[in-house]
């Protein structure tokens, strides 16, 4: 009896291996979909994340790490932000022609249009993404695993994220936090879109040109900004078109950045309120006059 209890441990630890291994013939991209994981979570949480994000059977996820994090985000994130461990996870559907297309659970101080400035920048222009996690996190690991996958699926993507937009996708993260403190991680990640669509108008020629730019989108947003940060929004652009990026593919990836939004306003039962809120004022001014 006591021969046979070696065996059946080893029996059970051998199947308990296994099923950690990835599935025969699992691949990353199934049926358009690829799907992050973070490191940190448990079994249980995984198989969460993994039903959550409706993910297809045979795909093998894409893990983002520690280590991951460290090398796509580099110091661009406070550390404060890294939130302790990795679990924010992703569900990318890959499109064509539709811009980013940006929805989270569970995710604190990443918002979507930082989501999709960052990746707009690095390259991704095209997709369906939604961001998830079991607890409340701050979001950065899902932004390191998308940029990650694409990288590991470049060959059959063919979406190729140079090294020179990754590290300009970290500048402007880093300067996104700076000056998210004066103005609001919501409003900075909005004021960025509109200072790209502007330059995708514009086309500026030279750093003065701008600098011009960024002052009138600060101006025009009711945003003051200390001269050391203005210095860094021009200074980031400055960058950006030195390498030359494709502002019109950038502006196309954005369109759909600040839609909730206007989908808040375009619902019937708030278009029927401020209906409502501008009659009762006609009706009050109009008593004033009887």
């Amino acid at each position: 009896m006591n021969r046979l209890k070696p065996i059946m441990a080893l029996t059970i630890g051998t199947v308990a291996f296994t099923g950690m291994l990835p599935k025969v013939g699992a691949e990353a991209i199934v049926n358009d979909t690829i799907v992050t994981l973070g490191e940190s979570l448990s079994s249980e949480q995984k198989n969460w994340v993994l039903d959550r994000v409706d993910a297809p059977e045979g795909i093998e996820p894409i893990i983002a790490t520690s280590a991951d994090e460290d090398r796509y985000l580099g110091d661009s994130v406070p550390e404060a932000k890294r939130g302790g461990g990795m679990y924010s996870s992703a569900r990318i559907k890959l499109t064509e022609g539709t811009g980013l297309d940006i929805k989270t659970e569970n995710v604190t101080w990443v918002t979507k249009d930082m989501y999709a400035n960052a990746l707009v920048t690095a390259g991704v222009t095209d997709a369906d993404i939604y961001i998830t996690s079991p607890i409340q996190v701050t979001g950065t690991s899902a932004l390191t695993g998308i940029m990650k996958a694409y990288d590991q699926t470049a060959d059959e993507t063919g979406i190729q994220l140079s090294e020179e937009r990754k590290e300009l996708a970290q500048e402007e993260l880093a300067v996104t936090s700076e000056i998210g403190k004066t103005v609001g991680q919501e409003d900075v990640a909005a004021l960025m879109n509109d200072i790209k669509a502007e330059v995708a108008k514009q086309m500026p020629q030279t750093n003065i040109e701008i600098r011009d730019i960024v002052i009138q989108v600060l101006n025009q947003n009711n945003v003051q900004l200390s001269e050391g940060q203005l210095d860094q929004l021009t200074t980031l652009f400055e960058n950006m078109q030195q390498a030359d990026l494709d502002w019109a593919s950038i502006s196309d990836g954005l369109k759909n950045a600040g839609q909730d939004v206007q989908d808040f306003l375009e619902k019937e039962e708030v278009q029927g309120f401020f209906a409502r809120l501008f009659a009762a004022i006609s009706n009050f001014f109009q008593s004033l006059t009887t």
